[in-house]
């Protein structure tokens, strides 16, 4: 009976450690199911200030949105949103590239305003623009959670799909 359950530990060690790596691979999302309009329902992390004791600026904001898409309540005044498109792909290397237009919440004129535009690639689970990544951590039909962490601070912002 000992050696069965021998054989048994070796065969689970041998499937687990193949799995077991330093450096995973990005789990691939299929783009298409980022492609829309995302309104931004919380952002929360910290970034390094000279002026708070230990020098970690710790934050975390929601925003809230009627069924329109018009923001409410608190916070009306940060309120944004991000429309993203597809945008092409590169023949020789096969990666996508998205649009990504970011909007404001005017509060004189009571609706959005395009604030920037850009292209960022998307690899894997990353949508890269330069040297910034930014990694998608959660992505369901109506909720995506993103990640940045670079020299001052790190980030998460989560997104829903109205």
């Amino acid at each position: 009976m000992k050696r069965i359950t021998d054989y048994l530990l070796m065969l689970v060690m041998l499937l687990a450690l193949p799995s077991c790596s330093d450096e995973d691979e990005p789990e691939y999302i299929n783009p298409e199911i980022i492609y829309g309009e995302w309104y931004i329902t919380n952002i929360k992390g910290w970034e390094y200030d000279e002026a708070v004791p230990n020098g970690m600026y710790k934050f975390n904001e929601t925003f809230n949105f009627n069924g329109a898409g018009i923001p409410v309540g608190d916070n009306i005044e940060n309120a944004q949103k991000i429309i993203i498109s597809y945008a092409g792909v590169d023949s020789e290397s096969a990666i996508r590239y998205l649009s990504v237009t970011n909007y404001y919440w005017s509060l004189s004129n009571k609706k959005w305003i395009d604030d920037e535009e850009g292209v960022v690639k998307f690899q894997g689970d990353q949508l890269i623009d330069g040297t910034m990544k930014v990694t998608i951590s959660k992505l369901t039909d109506t909720t995506m959670t993103t990640y940045q962490k670079n020299e001052d601070g790190e980030t998460y912002i989560t997104y829903t799909r109205l």
